[in-house]
């Protein structure tokens, strides 16, 4: 997963989108924490366009009130920032290729990254 060609020959679809909503719940048994995040998709890259530009993805972990709960490798979303994002389909699901390797932010020429 470190070696950038196996993950785009891998990925179905590369698209560069704008997070748009981060929101972390519990599972129904209040056993572990999920987030779901709105992605609006701006450039396809790789793949056929969705009939609509958005994009709902769902990681393990995340923070509720005082209650973080981390899982190894999964890539952290932020409201604003611009990602490009490789996926792989299996079996009608998506899934981030490699999971944090699959994710990569995007910044604007002269801007450095977030830390």
């Amino acid at each position: 997963c470190q070696d950038k060609q196996h993950i785009i020959s891998t990925a179905d679809y590369i698209v560069e989108d704008r997070v748009e909503r981060v929101e972390s719940n519990w599972n129904e048994d209040k056993t572990a924490i999920f987030t779901h995040t709105n992605l609006s998709i701006e450039k396809y890259m790789k793949g056929t366009p969705f009939a609509e530009n958005e994009l709902q993805i769902m990681t393990p972990g995340g923070t509720i009130g005082d209650i973080t709960q981390m899982v190894e490798d999964q890539p952290i979303f932020h409201e604003g920032k611009r990602v490009r994002i490789y996926f792989q389909e299996v079996d009608g699901e998506f899934h981030i290729v490699c999971a944090r390797f699959g994710v990569e932010e995007l910044v604007l020429q002269g801007t450095p990254p977030s830390q």
